[in-house]
């Protein structure tokens, strides 16, 4: 019996040590930051924020039909809601979109000449009021990690405008 004991302590403190010689808790894993840019980078094969009538399209179709949905709820609500200029007007803005993980859009912010803003006081509580019409996106994923991501976009709009006499 006691040498059983003998033989069970023998290959008990065995496997300790062998454990101990094998055990990677020690080590640090250090991923080059190179290497961490290259794997955030947006890729082809990354999804793009979408609605759900875009569906089923081809990549390019897809962003298309994305950006095309904003636009037209954006030129649909001006010409239900026209805005009245103090002088002439032909310049661009640009629309700033933040597309959320939860796949919210909203309006960060407008790209403006003083200009515009001096004679169109209400375009950016107009603009707001507009993106607020647009459906739920699906959110934009980071295919390499399956992750849902917040995403950013730029959408240029031409306004031209008569001074109303």
């Amino acid at each position: 019996m006691y040498s059983n004991s003998k033989l069970y302590l023998t290959v008990l403190f065995g496997l300790f040590l062998l454990s101990l010689s094998s055990c990677h808790f020690f080590e640090s894993t250090k991923v080059p930051a190179k290497e961490i840019k290259t794997a955030s980078s947006w890729s082809e094969k990354d999804q793009v924020p979408s609605f759900d009538s875009c569906e089923g399209l081809s990549a390019d179709d897809q962003v298309t039909c994305f950006e095309e949905m904003i636009a037209f709820t954006v030129l649909d609500h001006i010409n239900e809601n026209p805005w009245v200029a103090s002088e002439n007007i032909d310049e661009e803005v640009v629309l700033n979109l933040l597309i959320d993980k939860e796949g919210l859009i909203t309006l960060e912010s407008v790209d403006a000449s003083n200009n515009i803003l001096d004679a169109i006081p209400d375009l950016e509580n107009s603009l707001i009021n507009a993106i607020n019409l647009l459906p739920q996106a699906q959110a934009a994923v980071k295919t390499n990690v399956g992750t849902l991501v917040t995403t950013s976009i730029k959408l240029p709009l031409k306004i031209s405008a008569q001074q109303e006499i």
